[in-house]
């Protein structure tokens, strides 16, 4: 029997018993009751997806989470079919108590989620020197593979640092996200060095870079990419 097809019982039941007000107000209670065990049903669903997940990382996390909110999930599912049978004289005191007792539980539980998934996907992020990389776009060197995988990297991780509970799947991404950044770095590394990174990101500037920065090694970098024609020297 559905929860409206109780109500309307109930009515019947109410103009019977001359206590028609005494129904209204317990089939209200019946109501509240029944939306509030579905949002925890809802919430408690998405808390166990990420339990799972925070394990399947082998995240730092309680394990004793996973089991208590296994069978607050199964009461709760039971007491969602039973709200609409209750009779209308059953005292609601004890029904209340066990949805605070559920509530209770649920906000505990997203609260160790979301600080398990905190720290998860606050790990140290790969430094990237994204000016060299637009820098060396704008010198004519072909970075672009390079630059696209920064920028997808960077999404991922805004993503999932925005989610306060980990979906299927998040622990992976993350991962992956990072692992790319970290390759970009490599890659980054052996096109330029350092000591010419700093000559190609100084060319920049309104002053430009010292001519004494451009030493041997830097002049044959430059050349093997290909770009050395684009510097010139400036008298001051």
């Amino acid at each position: 029997m559905t929860l409206i097809e109780q109500v309307q019982r109930l009515r019947v039941a109410a103009v019977a018993a001359h206590d028609e007000n005494k129904i209204n107000r317990r089939t209200g209670e019946l109501a509240e009751l029944a939306e509030r065990v579905e949002t925890l049903i809802e919430t408690m669903q998405r808390l166990r997806r990420g339990v799972v997940e925070l394990g399947a990382g082998h995240t730092a996390f309680d394990a004793g989470f996973g089991p208590q909110a296994a069978q607050l999930a199964a009461d709760l599912h039971v007491l969602a079919k039973t709200l609409p049978s209750q009779v209308a004289d059953t005292p609601p005191q004890a029904l209340k108590a066990h949805v605070k007792e559920a509530d209770g539980f649920v906000k505990s539980l997203r609260g160790s989620v979301e600080q398990a998934w905190t720290a998860e996907s606050n790990r140290k992020v790969p430094v990237i020197n994204e000016d060299l990389v637009a820098t060396l776009s704008k010198s004519g060197i072909d970075v672009e593979e390079i630059r696209i995988k920064i920028e997808k990297a960077h999404v991922v991780l805004n993503v999932l640092k925005n989610r306060a509970v980990p979906q299927p799947g998040d622990i992976a991404r993350l991962a992956s996200a990072l692992e790319s950044l970290q390759a970009c770095g490599k890659q980054i590394a052996a096109l330029v060095d350092p000591a010419l990174a700093r000559v190609i990101t100084g060319a920049q500037e309104v002053n430009g870079t010292p001519l004494n920065s451009f030493t041997p090694e830097v002049l044959a970098g430059l050349a093997r990419l290909g770009i050395l024609d684009r510097f010139w020297v400036r008298l001051r």
